[in-house]
């Protein structure tokens, strides 16, 4: 391991790229065989009062929690009051979608590897207080536009969750186990089901069975515990000036109790990289065992391919050929947040990064501390793409509107020859569409430069063989018309 020499090149690099972002503040750490290997705070935690962030200050995890919520899912499991194959009408009798034969045969594994066939929906909007919905025009906020009037009240409870899920109109996107589709709504009904079963709330469990003994003492579901921590960030978040982006702190948090389990853990780079033991070790923190190796294992597993030959385990991405190793890892983004855990087991390598703006390039950021710590170059990309070359192509049958219960609007279209993306979704009433040329890679894939990012970009076929949705951003997007509007 080339620990020389690396840090000054990563630092470089790291404040080119957070000035380019606009974040306030950014930290990172990296753990070797569970020792402290390298540890950066750049910029600050509150940018008003010129306060450092560090590796100890408080920060939102967004979805890198959904770990933690497939973790307590696994304790349940070897303590004999679950099974992950079990039906998901087992615990959640009350549960509905528009397909009673297929909601029958959803599991929670389904649930836990997003392939129960749930497109992307607004319900766990609802349970979100401040969300970033609020910056929205009326006519892009999926609530307004997928929700009878009569549904679109705040949600506080489960039970409140699935009602409002049963009256949603929508359909499935197969048959459970067929397509990986990102779903905050499953994860969220998975916190319902370890409370059900546990007999606790969602968030005291966690705090029992992983918190506590994982050493993470600075970790939370509960806002209201914040002031009592030092070092807490600020939130930051973009507004509309004038068709200005804007930053400035923002106080309100996300935050909704019936949704913790998608994405609420609030928690430090230093209580990150002591979790992160658990993947590294097979289950351990210090001597306290957390998980069996077996749930581990069971946990990083390529269970889907979530994307063009990449794959999801439980609450966990997993690159199986990582230079000989293998890397997991998992990311979030809320308002305020943008989080990214990566481990290497093989290697003894375990990382954390934060910052406290939503769209700060993390896993970028990481994946180069990583490349340089080995000895590579910093922007090795973790998959090559090659061109491919379909014999036919079927662009006018990829053409279209898609549009999902999240949000996410974008239309395929044909131009000079070449497939391309728009991108309509609005977070600001003064945004403008964008375009990105597609470059084909397989059968149905498609590559998008977005953003200093490569993004994949699939097509799925229905029963008949006809187009019927885009796979983007890890989501699955209806589509809704068969012409661009």
């Amino acid at each position: 391991m080339n620990k020389q020499g690396w840090e000054s090149t990563f630092e470089e690099l790291a404040e080119k790229v957070i000035k380019e972002s606009q974040a306030p503040g950014f930290v990172i750490g990296v753990n070797h065989d569970g020792k402290s290997l390298y540890r950066k705070g750049f910029g600050y935690r509150d940018a008003e009062q010129k306060l450092e962030i560090t590796p100890d200050t408080v920060m939102g995890l967004a979805s890198v929690t959904k770990s933690f919520t497939c973790m307590a899912i696994m304790q349940l499991q070897e303590a004999g009051k679950l099974s992950v194959h079990d039906p998901v009408l087992t615990y959640l009798p009350q549960f509905r979608t528009p397909d009673r034969q297929k909601t029958e045969q959803m599991t929670i594994h389904h649930f836990m590897t997003h392939s129960a066939g749930l497109p992307p929906l607004p319900v766990d909007l609802l349970a979100i207080k401040n969300s970033l919905l609020d910056t929205l025009p009326e006519e892009a906020n999926p609530i307004h536009r997928f929700l009878k009037k009569e549904d679109q009240k705040p949600i506080h409870t489960y039970q409140e969750f699935i009602e409002v899920l049963s009256r949603v109109d929508y359909e499935l996107l197969g048959t459970p186990g067929q397509h990986f589709s990102y779903s905050n709504d499953g994860y969220s009904l998975l916190g319902a089901i370890i409370a059900e079963v546990s007999g606790k709330p969602y968030d005291v469990y966690v705090k029992q069975h992983i918190l506590d003994p994982a050493d993470m003492p600075s970790s939370t579901f509960l806002l209201s515990d914040l002031p009592r921590y030092p070092d807490v960030t600020t939130i930051y978040h973009m507004r509309d000036n004038h068709g200005v982006p804007e930053l400035y702190p923002d106080p309100q948090w996300e935050d909704g109790p019936a949704v913790a389990a998608s994405g609420h853990l609030n928690s430090t780079v230093r209580d990150m990289l002591n979790y992160a033991e658990i993947f590294r070790t097979g289950g351990m923190v210090g001597k306290e065992r957390i998980l069996s190796e077996e749930s581990v294992r069971q946990m990083t597993l390529p269970h889907i391919e979530c994307n063009y030959k990449r794959y999801y385990g439980y609450g966990l991405m997993v690159e199986a050929n990582y230079y000989g190793g293998t890397l997991l890892k998992h990311g979030g983004a809320i308002k305020g947040v943008a989080a990214h855990l990566s481990i290497v087991p093989e290697r003894g390598i375990t990382t954390m990064a934060l910052a406290n703006l939503i769209g700060t390039p993390v896993e970028k950021l990481t994946l180069a501390a990583l490349n340089l710590l080995e000895g590579r170059e910093a922007d090795v990309p973790l998959v090559t793409y090659e061109e491919y070359r379909a014999t036919t192509n079927r662009f006018d049958e990829y053409v279209g509107r898609y549009v999902s219960g999240e949000g996410m609007d974008v239309s395929i279209t044909v131009e000079e020859g070449v497939l391309t993306l728009i991108n309509n979704t609005a977070i600001f009433a003064s945004d403008k569409a964008v375009k990105y040329p597609l470059m084909q890679i397989a059968e149905d894939y498609f590559l998008a430069h977005m953003d200093g990012s490569e993004l994949t970009i699939g097509f799925t076929n229905g029963e008949d063989g006809k187009v019927k949705a885009v796979a983007f951003g890890y989501r699955q997007i209806p589509k809704v018309l068969a012409t661009e509007v």
